[in-house]
């Protein structure tokens, strides 16, 4: 079977993990999460994929918070990072990506590249709906961990995160979709770009 990489990017609350994880689930993929496997940098731990878990509420923590001024001072941290992403990429024949950047900085062949965005307001309603905060609260948190993304891949990679989207072979908004609908969505697309037609789509009632 030929090599199958899904790179998914998209801005804070759009919904990239829970597709992430039900698209590996599809797909038979291995899961890879860059926020996971940021905080194992930070540790100074060993690199293990299966232990670097999703990043859902940590940015928005007291503790996610401190390692993102870290990466404004320090650019090491980004750096590592997407090192130790583009070798995971090489290396692995299926997995999917939950990263900000790998979209626009792996080159390689067999990758299907997918941004999720919502408005602000639905945004910040799932996740305070889902970490029990205050939507303005939580509403000045998603700005200001954005507005700090796009200034560190700005400053590294002079890549554009607010307005590029010329790397991504799909760019859907989900405030409208719920997450069996963005998935069946996704899903169907990806079946044709990688010409995966022998086994039917799973699907479950809406």
């Amino acid at each position: 079977m030929k090599k199958m990489l899904i790179l998914l990017s998209g801005t804070p609350g759009s919904g990239k993990s829970t597709l992430a994880e039900k698209l590996a689930e599809e797909f038979n993929l291995k899961r890879i999460f860059a926020s996971g496997i940021m905080r194992q940098i930070k540790e100074e731990a060993k690199l293990d994929i299966e232990k670097a878990e999703k990043g859902t509420g940590f940015w928005e923590s007291e503790l996610g918070k401190k390692l993102t001024e870290e990466r404004l001072k320090d650019s090491y941290y980004d750096l590592e990072l997407d090192k130790r992403l583009l070798e995971i990429a090489e290396k692995e024949e299926r997995a999917i990506f939950d990263s900000r950047m790998m979209a626009w900085l792996y080159k390689g062949k067999h990758a299907f590249r997918i941004w999720l965005d919502a408005s602000e307001d639905v945004r910040a309603e799932r996740i305070a709906k889902r970490d029990r905060l205050a939507v303005e609260e939580v509403k000045k948190a998603m700005r200001e961990r954005f507005e700090a993304d796009a200034r560190i891949y700005e400053k590294l990679y002079k890549v554009d995160i607010r307005n590029d989207r010329s790397p991504f072979d799909l760019v859907l908004k989900t405030d409208n979709l719920n997450e069996q609908e963005v998935f069946e969505i996704v899903s169907l697309i990806i079946r044709r770009f990688f010409d995966v037609n022998k086994q039917p789509l799973k699907t479950k009632s809406l």
